[in-house]
This record gives C-alpha cells, sequence and structure tokens, in this order.
C-alpha cells in the first residue's frame, strides 16, 4: 500500500517549528473512477450504468465562444470507422466533487490547492480538442483497425470539441478559448460521475519519511523538463504560463490533479495518469525515499538551458537533498538536449541517476537519438515507432485542419506513413506505451 500522510497540524504565525512538522502537510489525494463503456447524444445529459448520454445543445451553449468562426462538438467511439485528425490535447474528464469549480485551479473557476481531497474521474472517455491554425506538430488518430491497436487513445471514447478561429482572430486568442472551452466540458461531464458507483480508487500521498523509515532509503528527486518557448508552446501551472519562469518544487499529486494543463505537444491525459510519478509514489518508503519534483523550462538559448538546468539540479541537491535523480522531459530535439544537461549537473552534483528519452530507440539502440552524449549512460527507452497503412475510412473529423505530417497524403486515406510525431498516443513523452497503457479497456467491439 501507498504511504499515508499523516494529518497536518496547526501552525501559528510567526511561530518557529521543526522541518518534520512541515513534511506533514504533505497532500494525500483519491482518484475515483467511474467506467464509461458509451457515450451518446441525448436529450438529457446523465449517466447511467456505464452510458454517457450528453446533451449536445446544453454543452455548446456552455462552450461556445465569440472567437470561434464555427463550433461542434462530436462523438467517437472504440471500433468507430472513423479518423480524427488536428488533434491539440485530450484530457480526462474530472472533477472535485466537493467543488467542481476548483477542478483545474487558476485556468478555469476559483482558486485552491490542487493534488490533495477527492476527485471524481470518467474512465473510457477523452475530451479531445481540434486545432485549426498552423503548427509544426498535429495529432491523428484511428479508432479503427488495423492502425488502432498502436494508440491507447483509441481505447476511449473522445467528446470532441471542433472550433475553428473567427476571422481576425489571434493564435493565442484562439488557443485560450479552446482551452477555455475544453476544460467546461471537461467539469461538465464529470460532475455526472458525483455519487455514481465507484468502478476504483486509488490513493497518492506523498509525505517525509522521518527516522527509521527512511533508514537505508536512498532520497530519489524527480526533474521534469517541460517544453514552453511561445505563446500556443507552452504548459499552465496554476493558470500561469511557464514562459520565462524559473525552476521550481511542486508536489507530485498536483501534476496527478489538474493543477499542469499542456497547451501543445503532449497531451493532458499523460499528465494526469504521469507514469513516473506513480511509480515513485507508489515505491515511496518501500525501496525509495522519494523526497519531491523539480520542473524545468525546456528554453531555447544554450546558456538558458545551462542555466536552466543546473538551476534545477542543485534544488534536488541543496534544498531537496537528493542522493540520485530520475530526468524525465517533454519535447524532442531540445527535449533530449535539456534532459541530457539535467542528467550531467546532477552528476557534478554528486547525484547519479537516470533519464527517460522516449522513442529514441526503434530498429536499433540509439538510432532516434537527437544528442548522443557518452556520459549519460543509464537512458531508458519508453517507446518506438511503426510504419503503418492507414486505410480510407468513412469518417474524418477535422478535415481542414492541415495536419503538418499528413501533407500530401489524402486524410481519409489510404496512406502509409511512420507514427513519428503522427499517430497520437503510442507512446507519450513522459513514459507510456500503448502496449500497457490502459490495457485493461477493451477496445476491440465497437458500441
Amino acid at each position: 500500500m501507498m504511504c499515508r500522510a499523516k494529518k497536518a497540524g496547526s501552525v501559528r504565525v510567526g511561530t518557529k517549528f521543526k522541518a518534520r512538522e512541515m513534511y506533514r502537510m504533505g497532500k494525500e489525494l483519491t482518484i475515483d473512477y467511474v467506467n464509461i463503456r458509451q457515450v451518446v447524444f441525448g436529450p438529457r445529459s446523465e449517466l447511467k450504468g456505464g452510458v454517457l448520454t450528453v446533451n449536445k445543445d446544453e454543452l455548446i451553449d456552455l462552450t461556445k465562444s465569440p472567437v470561434f468562426g464555427s463550433f461542434d462538438i462530436k462523438i467517437a467511439s472504440p471500433g468507430e470507422d472513423c479518423r480524427i485528425i488536428g488533434i491539440m490535447d485530450s484530457m480526462q474528464p474530472r472533477c472535485k466533487p466537493e467543488a467542481p469549480d476548483t477542478s483545474y485551479p487558476g485556468i478555469l473557476g476559483k482558486m485552491a490547492p490542487a493534488g490533495e481531497g477527492k476527485t471524481v474521474a470518467l474512465r473510457g472517455v477523452l475530451v479531445s480538442e481540434i486545432y485549426y491554425p498552423k503548427l509544426n506538430i498535429k495529432w491523428y488518430l484511428d479508432m479503427c483497425e488495423p492502425c488502432s491497436k498502436y494508440s491507447f487513445y483509441s481505447r476511449h471514447h473522445h467528446v470532441i470539441l471542433d472550433a475553428t478561429p473567427g476571422e481576425g482572430i489571434s493564435d493565442i486568442t484562439y488557443a485560450e478559448a479552446l482551452k477555455r472551452a475544453s476544460l467546461t466540458a471537461n467539469v461538465y461531464l464529470a460532475k455526472l460521475g458525483i455519487g455514481q458507483r465507484i468502478d476504483k480508487s486509488e490513493v497518492f500521498s506523498h509525505r517525509a519519511l522521518e527516522g527509521k523509515e527512511a533508514e537505508g532509503l536512498p532520497r530519489v528527486a524527480y526533474i521534469n523538463v517541460q517544453m514552453a518557448s511561445h505563446d500556443t508552446w507552452n504548459f499552465l501551472y496554476y493558470g500561469q504560463s511557464a514562459l520565462g519562469y524559473l525552476p521550481t518544487v511542486i508536489q507530485p499529486t498536483e501534476i496527478l490533479d489538474g493543477a499542469v494543463i499542456y497547451r501543445y505537444w503532449d497531451s493532458t491525459y499523460q499528465l494526469q495518469d504521469e507514469p513516473y510519478v506513480r511509480e515513485l509514489l507508489s515505491r515511496h518508503g518501500k525501496d525509495i525515499n522519494f523526497v519531491g519534483v523539480v520542473f524545468a523550462n525546456n528554453v531555447m538559448k544554450i546558456d538558458d538551458k545551462n542555466a536552466m538546468t543546473m538551476m534545477a539540479a542543485s534544488l534536488c541537491k541543496h534544498t531537496l537533498r537528493a542522493d540520485c535523480v530520475m530526468v524525465n522531459k517533454s519535447g524532442m530535439g531540445h527535449g533530449q538536449l535539456d534532459a541530457t544537461m539535467a542528467f550531467n549537473w546532477s552528476q557534478t552534483f554528486g547525484m547519479p541517476g537516470a533519464v527517460n528519452l522516449a522513442g529514441v530507440s526503434n530498429d536499433v539502440p540509439g538510432d532516434m537519438l537527437v544528442v548522443a552524449d557518452p556520459k549519460v549512460d543509464a537512458v531508458i527507452n519508453s517507446g518506438r515507432d511503426f510504419v503503418l497503412t492507414h486505410p480510407k475510412v468513412k469518417r474524418l473529423i477535422g478535415e481542414g485542419t492541415n495536419v503538418p505530417c499528413l501533407l500530401g497524403h489524402d486524410p481519409w486515406g489510404p496512406f502509409t506513413r511512420t507514427t513519428n510525431c503522427g499517430l497520437v498516443a503510442v507512446y507519450g513523452q513522459l513514459g507510456t506505451y500503448f502496449q500497457t497503457e490502459d490495457d485493461d479497456i477493451d477496445w476491440t467491439v465497437a458500441v
């Protein structure tokens, strides 16, 4: 079982207290999952017996924006002869049952600490955004075989926000409106799970180990280098843009619980189900002492990269007092370079470690490495790409999004291409892989 946090004691203003008393304020998060086996439109939004019924008109009224030119909400289901293109983000519907308006604090609704208390999640459905402005990477997804089996997103039903930007609307204004709309839809759907029978419950807790319970356990810190280089190539922490921010220590349960939202590159669902955070929390107090997470910004200039990664490693060494580190990243070439530099700075500070580099080994080890540093001698490759032939489909969602990886191809199919930077959720940048992620969801039968 995971270690559970002790009840936090009161702290008076101006009172000196020991570090162990501070650590008792570690967070405990419970996620209650309600399984979804079917999603349909209907006259009333409700959840009964695993069937999620959505009143389309009501949801459109809640999520529409004057920023949008055209706007529609669509449903795609596992096994359907359908391809979704131009995907920007996908998220599992989640909310705080006792205060739904704090489910994504700082981004949507009221400010409140994330990563603690109870969260309701609808498992088996994702809210996905279609994005129309120009970007160098947009994703696509096949809901039917033969290619659906290579993406764990094909195992989920998708409630899709298909919104074009209005005339004269800037990319950042459109991106912000689209994110608000998708989060509004996310909470709207998740609220239907409040009071339903719970199919699965997980508890994640994090506190400092004290005395004998910490003896003999290596102190492990987690450096997570995330991509934030432009307004629309960015992530948000409690609603604050990561552009220009400095490395910071954050609570691991916050990552799982809506404090961090992607605006581009990887999907927020990968954060909601972040594999290394889950693994480190599950082993805390058993064979490791998980001392915390440092988020760092994957910046563009080499001197800035050097400064950011040095600061991140220094926080691990001198603030978290780590013995060793796990390094992870989001982003490809730039991400690999920043993760490499974070690894090397950690070694400089006397902290050995390992680094996850997703999708860097396909046919031979390291054949997709952009940065190959012999000093980085402990690399985890958490996914690979494939060359797939995609059949012609009967339904295409997102036509006109101009997906870069499909230029020169008919998006209706058939076409043959590598899954690299194209088919979503073959693997995730943070360590997920289609053969193991959500493998208990039955994706083989359309419902």
